[in-house]
């Protein structure tokens, strides 16, 4: 499992790719790896929605979905709070999506985690000082809870590029 020298090693890989203009899926890749995700992303704020800056599916995942739902969130609303990536921003906490989207509330995830093939999903609001800029979330095979490793992982990548400010730099 990551520990705090791979987050500061992904945090800085991250920043590296973004300077650079390059697309950031090795990072992405290395953190579904650590983290055993199923599929992985990073979206920036703009006024009113979200904007994918990156996303990865595992390779055996089906690549319709995989492209059906990169498509998908190309562009995000912050009106469609039926996706945890946009309830992390509005609430401004982690928000955790499940297969059982009336219990979580988050019918839009529960649906692509079925997609997927994965059991639960994670986002993590990325802020800068008290600004919300973007999220972080993944989807894994696993059932976590909060404070689990896998979820103060991505929660310590997420403050990082906010306090990095990398969404910035995109």
């Amino acid at each position: 499992m990551a520990d705090t020298q791979q987050v500061k090693e992904i945090l800085a890989q991250l920043e590296k790719f973004l300077q650079e203009r390059e697309t950031i899926s090795p990072v992405l890749d290395r953190i579904m790896g650590d983290l055993g995700g199923r599929a992985i992303g990073l979206w920036r704020c703009e006024t009113g929605k979200l904007i994918q800056v990156g996303f990865r599916a595992v390779p055996e995942m089906d690549e319709q979905v995989s492209k059906q739902f990169a498509s998908f969130t190309r562009e995000v609303s912050l009106q469609n709070t039926g996706l945890g990536i946009v309830k992390a921003i509005v609430e401004r906490t982690p928000a955790i999506g499940t297969l059982r989207g009336e219990e979580s509330g988050l019918q839009g995830s529960s649906e692509w985690l079925q997609k997927f093939g994965a059991q639960q999903s994670y986002a993590v609001p990325v802020l800068e000082g008290d600004q919300v800029v973007g999220v972080l979330a993944i989807s894994t095979n696993c059932v976590h809870q909060s404070g689990d490793p896998e979820w103060e992982i991505l929660t310590k990548i997420a403050v990082g590029i906010g306090e990095k400010k990398l969404l910035g730099m995109f």
